[in-house]
């Protein structure tokens, strides 16, 4: 610690004393320039200080479980969320309170910028009374087309040049 009049290293006990109307940290010979207001403790030794690095969460990488790996979300999902809020009489801003989410995600479901990973659409599903995942389907290659090819593989070729054929057997 150094006086703050003469800039000397004060040794032994530092004091406050008031010189000219400044409150100061003075040496024991500046002291009686001013008159003295109390004496400071000494301060502690300074421990050196151990920086703590937070230590990070260790995040581990959740596989979605079997049974959401074999859920997909249901084609105009928005605007299905959009009527379900709409007939509750609910604002997206209500919405977002109810289930804990963003109103601007909520916008973006609802225009399809954005698709609901499987937790978020629970989360709609429960609270709109609405049905967003439902069990993966397979396309399945028609029958005729699988009956007409010879035992090769079916190409890319065949597809594009029965797609209008076969398009309207599955419909």
């Amino acid at each position: 610690m150094q006086c703050e009049v003469c800039g000397r290293r004060i040794t032994g006990i530092p004091y406050k004393a008031v010189i000219e109307g400044a409150r100061l940290v003075v040496c024991s010979d500046c002291a009686t320039l001013g008159s003295i207001s109390w004496e400071m403790k000494m301060p502690k030794p300074i421990r050196p200080v151990r920086i703590h690095k937070p230590q990070r969460q260790k995040t581990s990488f959740k596989p979605q479980s079997p049974l959401e790996s074999t859920l997909e979300l249901i084609e105009g999902f928005g605007t299905r969320i959009r009527q379900a809020r709409e007939a509750q009489g609910l604002s997206h801003e209500d919405l977002g309170r109810r289930i804990n989410e963003k109103v601007s995600v909520l916008k973006k479901l609802e225009n399809q910028k954005m698709t609901p990973d499987n937790k978020l659409a629970k989360k709609l599903q429960l609270t709109l009374k609405i049905k967003l995942l439902v069990p993966k389907t397979e396309e399945k290659l028609p029958k005729k087309l699988i009956a007409s090819t010879s035992p090769k593989a079916i190409t890319l070729g065949d597809l594009i040049q029965n797609k209008g054929k076969y398009s309207e057997e599955t419909k």
